[in-house]
């Protein structure tokens, strides 16, 4: 029988890493149960989906279009008699913050970028025992975000790579709407998304201009000279 795996993420780059990520589950973890796949990129969607019931895991980004997932775990979602365990898994994860999310029944907390081992060993251990085990650490090529990210699967990061450089195209379409509007609010999850996808794509120089473009707009600034910067890195990416 299929476990049934909810997915709370918008963002799309990330979403096709964890259905990647799943893809090679079996043979991460042969006696892993197989797994059936639902998407939903929103807090309405998420309530949906978890009112249905059924779900053997769910896996949460924290930061939604509509609203932090913390809103469902304070619902108790997550606390709930016979709930599936959760896994908290975005780029907002901080130290001081996952003793706070297990207390509202998060069961494990991964901050993005993820080695594909580290998820693949946690999504097994929850789907198995409840339980994400610690992963042992794998010793991997500096720089090299196929070892780092993708287990050494190069035909993985080069397809997850490609989705990526189709959707920058999006991604500076509503930067730079953002920007003109001056509008910090719509420009942070953006670059939010941003710096965690280009960070496993190997591309920590643009991931660092993402990650202070973020920073600027939770002080509520529009850093436009800033966005110019990198918009002309993601081009350059793109067009190569």
């Amino acid at each position: 029988m299929s476990a049934r795996l909810l997915l709370i993420e918008d963002d799309a780059a990330i979403a096709r890493f964890v259905e990647l990520a799943l893809e090679e589950l079996p043979d991460h973890d042969p006696e892993a149960p197989p797994v059936e796949f639902r998407l939903v990129r929103s807090l309405a969607g998420a309530r949906e989906a978890l009112a249905g019931g059924g779900w053997a895991l769910v896996i949460s980004d924290l930061m939604l279009p509509d609203g932090s997932a913390e809103l469902l775990l304070a619902e108790g979602h997550a606390r709930a008699p016979g709930a599936p365990p959760w896994l908290v898994f975005s780029a907002g994860v901080h130290d001081e913050r996952r003793p706070l999310l297990a207390a509202q029944g998060v069961a494990c907390t991964l901050r993005k970028p993820v080695p594909l081992e580290e998820l693949l060993s946690a999504i097994a251990g929850l789907l198995r025992r409840g339980e994400a085990p610690v992963p042992p650490e794998a010793a991997t090529a500096a720089g090299d975000p196929v070892a780092t990210h993708f287990g050494g699967d190069r035909a993985m990061y080069e397809s997850f790579r490609a989705g990526c450089l189709e959707r920058f195209g999006a991604d500076l379409a509503q930067g730079e709407a953002a920007v003109a509007a001056s509008d910090a609010v719509a420009l942070r999850p953006v670059v939010h998304g941003l710096k965690a996808v280009l960070e496993l794509i190997g591309e920590p120089g643009l991931a660092a201009q993402a990650r202070a473009l973020e920073a600027a707009a939770e002080q509520g600034e529009v850093a436009a000279q800033a966005w110019a910067v990198m918009a002309q890195g993601l081009r350059t990416l793109a067009s190569r």
